[in-house]
């Protein structure tokens, strides 16, 4: 700590992240949690990956209240970026790729609006930008862990048809619902 307080440039996420992830391993929950509020007290705006790990130290240490107010936190953020997104299309020249749709699209899924997902995958149709196969596999994966079999079909067949396929994370997920009998062997054979 001494030494990043002596560091001429130390607001960054990636550093407070670093230390909010050493703090929580080390078991100084307190410490993590302090350094996440001077983070954000400062401006320094958390990452999804800063509230993945100190959801995760919260829930090891068993502090599931303060845990589900982070998680709260984390759906504001979704929706400030839902803000954001929406004033894109407002300001003239600005115009959301793919990369910045997916985003948006993976975030509704993680805050479980699979139906705003699933606007939003169309509108992006619309709006004349293709989707890529991190987006379908984005879509897939949310449907699936939702127990939406049907869409998750239609969806790997249009990625197919598109060229793209399944990757490591999507195959994953398949095979889990395979071995607990979600799934049938048929699914599998799809994606191949």
């Amino acid at each position: 700590m001494r030494l990043f307080r002596k560091m001429p440039l130390r607001d960054d996420t990636v550093t407070y992240n670093a230390l909010v992830q050493g703090f929580c391993q080390s078991g100084k929950l307190n410490v993590a949690k302090e350094l996440f509020q001077e983070m954000v007290s400062i401006s320094v705006p958390p990452s999804v990956m800063t509230y993945g790990i100190l959801l995760d130290g919260l829930c090891d240490n068993g502090e599931l209240d303060k845990a589900l107010e982070i998680l709260d936190q984390m759906r504001n953020m979704v929706d400030d970026a839902w803000d954001l997104f929406c004033s894109l299309s407002l300001n003239k020249g600005v115009k959301p790729d793919v990369k910045t749709y997916t985003i948006m699209i993976g975030g509704l899924c993680k805050k479980g609006s699979l139906s705003e997902a699933g606007m939003l995958f169309r509108k992006m149709g619309e709006d004349g930008i293709a989707p890529n196969d991190c987006t379908y596999n984005t879509l897939i994966r949310a449907q699936l862990r939702g127990s939406d079999i049907s869409t998750s079909v239609e969806l790997i067949e249009e990625m197919k048809r598109c060229g793209f396929s399944a990757d490591a994370s999507t195959i994953n997920i398949v095979m889990d619902m395979l071995s607990s009998g979600r799934l049938d062997r048929s699914f599998l054979d799809m994606l191949s």
